[in-house]
């Protein structure tokens, strides 16, 4: 018979994790998030565990500065779960936007990775999502799809030879990709991205939990243990 423990959460494997139970606090290394205003704010009971953390939309962000100019190096995991209340283009979360300037056809480089939603109509989003390396600068418009008003458990994983993207446990979509990540002068932030020509502001809107980075490559087997609210 095997016996699941309840690995511990704060191994030295991860950067940074936020439970938005009663605070933005990143409840193992101190690389606290910060409001920049009155949103968003902490509900007790809608989270995927315990609290969650609602965002109103407009001027409704988290930043992480500590994660500033942070070398993120050859791998990366971000793990995340999000509820999303609108159709429209929003930021997840990212270290400094990068996306598709369709007007000029290239990809517009600010940031090092994301994670986005983008309009995808019939209550749908798609899940959009880049990585910039010392090799390339890679953006998707859509790695998965994902019903509005619903929980999604997100998983991005990059371990300097591939990318991959998990949704609800399943991998979703995959692509060889080399280098270490561009370490960048901007915070992370959670909740707001740029799109279009002019730049313009996606502000997510709905409810975000759980979300926790690591410095390495996660494999199937602990993408599945996150997604069944397992410590990894």
């Amino acid at each position: 018979q095997i016996i699941e423990r309840d690995d511990d959460p704060c191994s030295k494997d991860v950067i940074a994790y936020y439970k938005f139970d009663r605070s933005f606090r990143d409840v193992c290394f101190g690389n606290n998030a910060v409001k920049t205003g009155d949103n968003p704010i902490l509900f007790s009971l809608p989270g995927i565990r315990n609290g969650a953390a609602s965002f109103a939309g407009y001027l409704s962000k988290l930043r992480i500065p500590n994660l500033n100019a942070y070398k993120w190096g050859s791998k990366l995991s971000l793990s995340l779960w999000f509820k999303s209340n609108s159709g429209s283009t929003a930021g997840i979360i990212n270290n400094g936007a990068v996306y598709t300037d369709v007007v000029r056809n290239r990809t517009k480089v600010v940031g090092s990775w994301e994670i986005r939603l983008t309009s995808g109509g019939s209550n749908k989003n798609r899940i959009g999502a880049a990585i910039v390396t010392s090799h390339s600068a890679k953006a998707w418009e859509n790695v998965t799809t994902a019903f509005s008003n619903h929980w999604h458990h997100l998983v991005m994983v990059y371990n300097g030879k591939k990318i991959e993207f998990y949704h609800n446990s399943h991998l979703k979509f995959s692509e060889s990709l080399q280098g270490e990540i561009v370490t960048k002068n901007s915070d992370v932030i959670i909740g707001l991205t740029k799109y279009g020509y002019y730049a313009q502001d996606g502000y997510f809107s709905g409810y975000m939990d759980e979300v926790k980075l690591f410095k390495k490559a996660l494999n199937a087997h602990e993408v599945q243990q996150l997604y069944r609210l397992k410590n990894v």
